[in-house]
């Protein structure tokens, strides 16, 4: 008999810690950490995230080549390559140089999950692979956003509300009543609505708009399932086997109430 199927919606670094004993974590963070890491998976590339400036040196320092990208506060570090952007990933050829992120707060709540038995990474990309996926896998699974500027951002809340209603579709529940209104809220809403969130206004202040035009321009057009695990993201390789589990359920629709 499978164990009740519960899902909760989360958010900020700190948050990891309450969600540790779940059957699943899924790190968030559209503008811009998940978006740049699924694009570098995509691409074949070996992907690692730091918690901080220290420990992104000390993976580039066992690399061959590896491409140091990110921001602290908004700032690339000294001595690194290239910003969080998933478009810039994509123009590279060099698909052979492993990456390196690091980026707040996005990479620290996915090094924060690093005890839980599966994290996943995901962005607007790869939200469908990712739900079915985990729904083959797991019962208990938390999503969490890793927020901006100490906000839930939109584009994570709609990310996570859109994943949350897939879990419902394969008979989970929300698990509380903050996580059953952010479906509510978000799940049919239009992605442009991105374009108006905090988030997008620094990459506008930033003249960054080829990455909020990225993020816009993918949704769900990966098949793509990324794993967190040993400060890497890899591409999850057994995906048929847990797609067979999942498509031998019955499912039905399950409606959920405004509140």
């Amino acid at each position: 008999m499978r164990h009740k199927r519960v899902v909760t919606i989360d958010a900020f670094p700190e948050s990891a810690f309450r969600h540790l004993e779940r059957d699943a974590i899924i790190c968030i963070d559209v503008i811009r950490t998940t978006t740049t890491l699924v694009s570098s998976v995509s691409q074949g590339r070996l992907s690692f995230t730091a918690p901080n400036v220290e420990r992104a040196l000390e993976l580039a320092s066992c690399l061959d080549s590896p491409l140091l990208a990110g921001e602290v506060d908004g700032c690339k570090p000294e001595g690194f390559t290239l910003e969080d952007s998933p478009s810039a990933i994509l123009a590279r050829k060099d698909v052979w140089r492993p990456l390196v992120l690091l980026s707040t707060p996005g990479t620290k709540l996915i090094a924060n999950t690093a005890a839980c038995p599966a994290v996943y990474i995901a962005s607007f990309q790869n939200l469908s692979a990712t739900a079915e996926h985990v729904a083959a896998q797991h019962d208990r699974v938390a999503l969490l956003g890793a927020g901006a500027q100490g906000e839930f951002s939109c584009e994570d809340q709609m990310a996570a509300a859109w994943l949350a209603q897939k879990l419902v579709e394969w008979e989970f529940e929300p698990e509380d009543m903050p996580t059953a209104e952010l479906i509510d809220r978000w799940s049919d809403a239009d992605i442009s609505l991105t374009s108006w969130g905090n988030s997008a206004a620094s990459l506008r202040s930033a003249a960054q708009l080829e990455d909020l035009d990225f993020v816009l321009g993918h949704v769900d057009d990966l098949d793509l399932v990324c794993c967190y695990r040993d400060e890497e993201v890899v591409p999850w390789s057994d995906r048929s086997i847990a797609l067979d589990i999942l498509h031998s359920w019955p499912t039905k629709s399950v409606h959920m109430e405004s509140s």
